[in-house]
């Protein structure tokens, strides 16, 4: 078998439960590859599959600037991310725009994790912190997510699981340089000391640099990364893993739907370069510095059984500029969070193995947002003008122990977990009503001297939730394997702190504070089901499956006839089904393919009462920016060092509305990369080129639909349509040593 030829498989696992002797064992679908192993695959050591992408789909699916986990993840069925731009930054401060099987993520938490932890921020600037070059794995998780790896503010959708690529046992290093459209440069280095006495090391560095690919405006991004692994001896293992990150660039401007469907007119419509004006370029735009820190410590006391604790720390910070009205936002972003996992694994045998774990975390808002300047525009520049939100929010807290079992006997796996999930929403006292360009710039000054405003704050509210999951999967021939699994998963949106800010003096004249609003919010719960099969088939594997969600307590924007208002409360249901097929493999030794389909339903199952005699017609209808069908493909053909990569994605028509009636059609977006690789290149071990042509005809699309589940065509301000990335080329050129 050729060594450098890998097949791209792209289902939800690569590899299947590995089942007791006695029993039929479907063999690991493992991906022959060049020499960073798989495109996509797994080594499989759980009774359960997530889709995991390996160093090879990391380097090709992560195109040209290796900052987003998402661009890495677009190809699996069922995600639908699209980038506003080559780096994949998509810079909406709140919206991750990402689904998986339609969800969108609620709260302030993404659904990345790094080593299982939630050292992420959303809003702010943790969604691109991470060099894509620096791990080994990504795992995404969609139906079935066990126990230990869905931690976070919010797992409603799902995770994606990046495992960090470790300090190398040799002295080696990584030198890369892209250069591409919009004058894009990106240039990366990695140095990894070998192994010393019992200490390895590594250390990243990386600069990113490139206009805009419409109007003014430029990104500048740096990230340092330093990994170091002690291990004495085969007992004891210590890791410590620390991120700098520094970001620096201006957003795009977003369509509304009148300009979102004439893109022949309005596609490359952007910000002004009129300083009187709130759309002026530099009055919309991003900084964020961010320090991420996290440890491992494992110890095996026995052969069998391990003590691991994982420490984590985030820091976020910076400002996020933005035009609202005739009038620009700066919103100040200081947030925190820190915790640590406790863990203690035993296996009794092939058929019993245990893990008890306790997940403490805590973290600072924004979620929601508490404090936010707002400047009038004039001939000059920006003059303050009060505070647009000002608040002192405690913070959020969580407190979750878990425990799962897990096993195989004969043709059977499976793996049953609970977790309890302690959660206190942070109160906050709010200030925001009053303030004046004559109040104090300055946070803590004008918190200490501004007026409490009784109305609009509340105290600490406390959630408590039974998370199961369970998993099962039986083997019936060598070839074939049969899975069900079931997850319960959580979310919380903040909205409605901001809503109630906004509409403050509609509440007050009805006497309804916050805090009798804030006493009815619930958790939105998902219950997920999975149902499928594997099979391979020679170098084939298929994998078709279905699944289905029921969603309870989603956040909606209706009218309450006890309070005779309406508000953003948790007293929704929808619900989900759909099925995805996977199909992928090795067609002969120099060719490889994956391709996928899928189709995803997403709605709500009632309709809205929007006011006391207002009833709106959206039982049934599809969930804005969820589209129903996707289908993807890629092709790689390796001949004497070179490796061709065509693929294509087509994403089915989506509305910006609930009740369906702005609706985006369908796109198509074809890619090319081709890659060539010589071994013992100037003194390096081996060098690589790569050539990577995105969206090759030049398609004009909406990338993503900013706007809420709930949101109604007649409410034309809480929707933007963004457009897509055009047509780019970029070149790379990667030695290591």
């Amino acid at each position: 078998m050729n060594k450098k030829r890998f097949c791209a498989v792209i289902s939800i696992a690569a590899a299947t439960a590995v089942l007791g002797a006695d029993g039929y064992k479907l063999e690991n679908i493992t991906v022959a590859g060049g020499s960073d192993g798989a495109f996509v695959g797994q080594e499989q050591k759980e009774p359960f599959s997530p889709q995991t992408f390996t160093k090879e789909g990391i380097k090709t699916l992560g195109k040209q600037t290796n900052m987003s986990v998402y661009k890495v993840i677009d190809m699996s069925p069922s995600v639908n991310f699209s980038s506003v731009d080559s780096f994949g930054s998509n810079e909406s401060s709140y919206h991750d725009a990402v689904r998986i099987r339609g969800k969108n993520q609620s709260g302030p938490g993404g659904i990345m994790s790094v080593e299982g932890l939630p050292v992420n921020s959303n809003p702010g600037g943790g969604k691109t912190i991470y060099d894509m070059e620096n791990f080994s794995v990504i795992d995404v998780y969609k139906g079935y997510v066990p126990v230990d790896k869905g931690l976070g503010f919010s797992n409603l959708i799902g995770k994606v699981d990046m495992t960090i690529d470790k300090p190398k046992n040799s002295l080696g290093g990584e030198l890369s340089q892209t250069l591409g459209s919009d004058n894009t440069t990106r240039s990366f280095i990695r140095v990894d000391s070998g192994k010393i006495c019992s200490v390895k090391a590594f250390a990243s560095l990386s600069y990113t640099q490139g206009d805009k690919n419409k109007g003014e405006g430029e990104l500048k991004r740096t990230n340092g990364m330093l990994g170091l692994t002690y291990a004495p001896n085969d007992a004891l293992q210590a890791e410590l893993f620390v991120v700098q990150n520094n970001d620096e660039h201006h957003n795009y401007y977003q369509l509304t739907y009148a300009e979102a469907k004439d893109l022949g007119r309005y596609f490359s419509k952007d910000f002004t370069t009129n300083k009187s004006s709130s759309s002026y370029y530099d009055y919309n735009k991003q900084n964020f510095d961010d320090t991420m820190v996290l440890a491992n410590i494992s110890y095996k006391p026995t052969p069998d059984s391990k003590i691991s604790f994982k420490p984590y720390f985030l820091q976020d910070k910076g400002d996020y500029w933005y035009a609202s009205g005739a009038n620009v936002v700066d919103w100040m972003i200081d947030h925190q969070l820190f915790g640590a996992t406790l863990a203690y694994e035993k296996s009794f045998s092939n058929a019993l193995n245990m893990k008890l774990g306790y997940w403490a975390h805590r973290q600072q808002p924004p979620g929601p947002p508490v404090s936010q300047k707002k400047y009038t525009v004039t001939a000059s520049g920006l003059t303050f003008a009060g505070w647009a939100m000002l608040a002192k929010n405690n913070y959020h807290d969580f407190q979750s122990p878990y425990v799962e079992f897990s096993g195989d006997s004969g043709a059977w796996s499976y793996s049953a977990g609970m977790r309890y999930l302690s959660f206190k929403l942070g109160g906050l006292k709010s200030y925001t009503n009053g303030t004046t360009g004559a109040t104090s710039q300055d946070y803590n000054t004008a918190v200490s001297n501004g007026v409490f405003d009784s109305w609009a704050s509340v105290g600490d509210k406390h959630f408590n939730e039974l998370l199961p999951s369970f998993f099962v999967s039986y083997a019936a021939t060598k070839e074939t394997s049969v899975y069900f699994d079931y997850t319960r998963s959580y979310g919380y949106d903040v909205n409605l702190f901001p809503a109630y800010v906004s509409g403050r003096a509609n509440f007050v004249s009805k006497g309804i504070t916050l805090q009798q609003l804030w006493d009815k919010q619930k958790l939105e719960i998902s219950d997920n089901f999975d149902l499928g099969v594997k099979y391979k088939k020679g170098g084939i594997v298929y994998n078709p499956n279905i699944f289905m969600t029921k969603v309870t307590g989603k956040q909606t924007s209706v009218y309450d006839p006890s309070f005779g208002v309406t508000y953003s409360s948790n007293n929704a249901d929808a619900m989900s089904y759909g099925a995805e097929l996977a199909v992928s493999g090795a067609i002969n030794d120099s060719m490889d393919f994956m391709a996928s389909g899928s189709y995803s339903k997403y709605y709500y199952t009632d309709d809205m009462q929007t006011a006391a005699n207002t009833t709106v017609s959206v039982k049934g209808n599809q969930i804005p920016d969820a589209p129903e069908y996707t289908a993807k493909a890629a092709l790689t053909y390796k001949i004497a060092g070179w490796a061709l990569t065509p693929s294509v994605k087509y994403t089915d028509k989506r509305y910006g509305d609930v009740q369906n009636q702005q609706s985006m059609p369908s796109y198509t977006i074809v890619d090319f990369d081709a890659s060539y690789t010589k071994k013992n290149l100037f003194g390096a071990k081996e060098g690589v080129f790569r050539l990577t042509l995105t969206n090759l005809f030049n398609e004009k699309y909406i990338s993503s639909i900013v706007t809420p589940d709930n949101a109604l065509a007649s409410s034309t301000s809480s929707t933007a349509y963004q457009t897509g990335a055009p047509f780019g080329i970029y070149a790379n050129l990667n030695f290591k040593f």
